[in-house]
């Protein structure tokens, strides 16, 4: 009784209070470490280029990632889990994490001879796309010399097809991004001559094998990071109160201001170069993180009590269809992500697209996602897990085939709306569906291996399968296929669960008695989101609950 009552007190005192001082330091954190993450990680496909990496090494990198980072997460859930210890394992990885991505930023690029290939470009006469003339039956990478003396950085951005000099139509290349002194010189002359300088030097040399090496360790470590803020935060929320979509609402601004911000000064560093420096994004990621480990060091992590069977009572929980099914599908959905993550640069590059305008195709999902955040509870409630999980798939399709249709770059903006319902939302609800899955004891784990399931081995795949996918067919080829696959994804998640998966939403009276963990996981109620008074304050996990009736006795899992 005094427990209660003291919780009573704590949830009194705190009324008329905007901003809960215990949970002050956990904003701050998934502000500065989801910030740092925007900030450096979405520029890493391109970097991998700008050092020489081919399409082919990049997907050979992700797919390598696929199987040597995937241990992180359910790795440190099961050590939270089994020592009952926050705040060392996250420090660890805070610093492991820094120190391995800044290495990334020293690899030296290849330094191999190159192949000059010289492309006739000029503009159709009404002006609006251009015609490549060459001897080779492959369309230019990118513009790397037209005349030196034009140092405009505004442009225009053309569609490009690709003919032979015996006047056949050839296929077309996408589009190029022209500078406007440039376009006024090849108005004058009609027809100008293009290089493009092509690595010569052998794939899978020293450069690849160094970043490989180098970069397991960095995603290790950030998949560790990032799969730790979930449970922490729940945690905290348990012990303090409050509401979890609002506390990953800081990640969100952290995305959103940090993203495109990196854009604009890497836009600036490069200024005058004929590379792109990412200097900017590696030194922000750096300052980020440094003030992170500040964060965590004054955050009141409590302790929780160690689970002395983990591995036993995780092979229960993975015994259940319903889990195997959601583990499966957040496999799945991990494979698009990883597909639209690793090469949304790509194709927004090679549309002509400025790296600030890289950069707010962030901002734009991660603003939208906020007022999902604060009506988390109430959507989950109405909607259910798995629809949502399901509507993620949905928007997934639209993001990814957005791509495949559009060819002016700023048109990202409604596209990237989609994001805040197939990325933000959606890993919030897989978190909370993981802790109505499992029972207290679990859940830090469960997270883990869901964390895995999606981060590692779904965007590992997607990023591998999709690499392969753009060098045999083309990008906007390569993004249809992907997101038609993932509209028959959705249909078929929905199908299971309403011809299969549906009987397990709910809890069947059974006579016989069913394991420990298994009795708790059948009572967790459809969200673990705390309920919240009129004052802000949140009802506590372990407050007492009144005397229900018996026909109120098994709560369903899930609203369908």
């Amino acid at each position: 009784m005094e427990s209660g009552a003291s919780k009573g007190d704590a949830r009194t005192s705190k009324r008329g209070r905007w901003i809960n001082p215990q949970l002050l330091q956990l904003k701050v954190m998934l502000f500065l470490v989801f910030g740092a993450t925007s900030a450096l990680i979405p520029y890493l496909t391109i970097h991998m280029q700008s050092i020489g990496l081919t399409v082919e090494e990049v997907a050979s990198v992700y797919l390598t990632l696929l199987f040597t980072s995937c241990l992180a997460p359910p790795l440190t859930g099961f050590l939270i889990d089994r020592f009952g210890r926050y705040k060392p394992v996250l420090l660890s990885s805070i610093v492991l994490n820094l120190v391995a991505h800044h290495c990334i930023h020293f690899i030296p690029p290849r330094r191999e001879t190159v192949l000059s290939h010289t492309y006739s470009v000029k503009l159709v006469e009404d002006d609006t796309s251009l015609l490549v003339e060459s001897n080779l039956d492959q369309c230019p990478h990118k513009w790397t010399a037209w005349n030196e003396s034009c140092s405009d950085a505004e442009g225009v951005s053309y569609p490009a097809y690709l003919i032979h000099p015996n006047g056949t139509d050839g296929t077309s290349c996408g589009h190029y991004n022209i500078s406007n002194c440039n376009r006024q010189l090849l108005e004058v002359s009609g027809t100008m001559r293009v290089e493009e300088m092509i690595p010569a030097g052998r794939e899978y040399d020293r450069t690849f094998w160094v970043y490989l090496v180098v970069r397991f360790v960095a995603t290790s470590m950030l998949t560790s990071t990032l799969t730790i803020s979930d449970p922490i935060a729940l945690d905290m929320i348990e012990q303090h109160g409050g509401d979890f979509g609002r506390e990953k609402l800081y990640s969100s601004v952290g995305m959103a201001v940090f993203t495109p911000l990196t854009g604009l000064m890497i836009d600036a560093a490069s200024r005058g170069q004929n590379h792109t420096v990412y200097t900017p994004a590696f030194y922000t990621y750096d300052a980020l993180l440094l003030c992170s480990l500040v964060s965590v060091w004054l955050m009141p992590i409590g302790h929780k009590a160690p689970s002395q069977n983990v591995l036993r009572d995780l092979g229960q929980l993975l015994r259940l269809p319903h889990v195997l099914a959601f583990l499966a599908f957040l496999f799945l959905l991990g494979n698009f992500w990883g597909f639209i993550e690793s090469y949304l640069f790509v194709i927004m590059t090679a549309m002509g697209s400025p790296n600030y305008l890289l950069g707010l195709t962030y901002t734009v999902g991660t603003v939208a996602s906020i007022p999902m955040m604060f009506l988390l509870n109430r959507i989950t409630r109405r909607v259910g897990h798995v629809n949502l999980l399901v509507l993620a798939f949905f928007a997934h399709a639209l993001r990814i085939l957005g791509y495949s249709w559009i060819s002016n770059p700023f048109w990202c903006f409604p596209i990237e709306l989609n994001e805040a319902i197939s990325c933000y939302f959606m890993w919030v609800v897989a978190t909370t569906y993981c802790a109505t899955l499992a029972p207290t004891s679990l859940v830090a784990t469960l997270i883990g291996v869901a964390g895995m399931v999606h981060f590692c081995l779904g965007k590992g795949i997607g990023s591998f399968v999709g690499g392969f996918l753009i060098a045999r067919v083309g990008l906007k080829l390569a993004f249809r296929y992907v997101g038609y696959s993932a509209v028959c994804c959705g249909v078929l998640y929905k199908a299971v669960h309403l011809l299969w998966l549906h009987r397990y939403d709910q809890a069947h009276p059974t006579t016989e008695q069913p394991a420990p963990a298994l009795s708790e996981l059948v009572r967790r109620r459809a969200s673990i989101v705390p309920k919240v008074d009129q004052f802000g304050s949140a009802i506590s996990f372990t407050e007492p609950k009144p005397k229900r009736d018996a026909s109120e006795e098994h709560v369903p899992l899930e609203k369908g």
